[in-house]
């Protein structure tokens, strides 16, 4: 078996935010995810469920909603 400098737990917005900030300081880290993508939680909810803060601030880092930065992103 390889060697795992760093794992993160998650592959939601929080874990993939911390692997890109892991990657950007050298690090090669293994994301550990249980469902079979990497989306969090988001589908596992009701189809009308929006964010609570406006795009500008739920990108993640490196990969922007684009389009109306103003506007709610919902679930899709």
């Amino acid at each position: 078996m390889d060697r795992v400098e760093v794992a993160v737990i998650g592959g939601g917005q929080s874990g993939l935010s911390a692997a890109y900030s892991l990657l950007e300081e050298g690090l090669r880290p293994v994301i550990l995810e249980a469902s079979e993508r990497a989306v969090g939680s988001w589908p596992q909810y009701y189809d009308s469920l929006t964010l609570f803060s406006p795009a500008r601030y739920s990108s993640l880092p490196g990969v922007s909603f684009g389009g109306d930065l103003d506007r709610y992103p919902h679930r899709g």
